[in-house]
């Protein structure tokens, strides 16, 4: 949940037009993530999952603010532009984390354990390295080519992934 802060409270000031309206509808979608985090796939996008429940928040506040005659900030085809610009988003950030994903596969052993152990387990550089028998600086080292390799393989298969794009909107 605390990843989505950010991009969900956005979101929300984009629907609202108001910082203040955001930041309290994004408490209440906070609320209602919380009470049914039950509910949420752990496979699943929580980013997109945190922002349907806001704007179903959203929707209620506007039929509020509607009732209490106060002019929506946003017509629906406006509205309407701003999901389909986030589903865009959404599609992308996908496309990205899947390019992530196939080159880390692609990381020789040493340096997808400590891309794995340092960003995804969050253990220190001295933790790495007590585990693998190397010094703290040994371990920054082997992260910092294993960025270099993750950055380097990203740009060459997002490269080859619109080649593909490009050959098949031609065929």
């Amino acid at each position: 949940m605390e990843r989505a802060q950010v991009p969900v409270l956005g979101y929300l000031v984009r629907l609202t037009g108001n910082l203040a309206e955001a930041r309290d509808l994004l408490q209440t979608t906070n609320l209602t993530a919380w009470e049914k985090r039950a509910d949420f796939e752990p496979e699943s996008n929580v980013v997109a999952w945190m922002r349907a429940i806001a704007h179903n928040h959203y929707r209620n506040a506007a039929r509020r603010w509607k009732a209490r005659e106060t002019v929506p900030l946003l017509d629906s085809d406006l509205e309407q532009m701003i999901e389909t610009r986030h589903e865009e988003r959404e599609q992308e950030e996908t496309r990205k984390r899947r390019l992530l994903q196939i080159c880390l596969e692609k990381l020789p052993g040493r340096q997808r354990d400590a891309v794995e152990g340092y960003y995804l387990s969050g253990h220190s550089l001295e933790e790495l390295g007590d585990t693998a028998g190397r010094k703290a600086n040994a371990m920054a080292q082997l992260l910092h080519r294993a960025r270099q390799n993750l950055i380097d393989c990203v740009r060459k298969e997002s490269h080859q992934q619109l080649d593909h794009d490009n050959l098949t909107e031609l065929s």
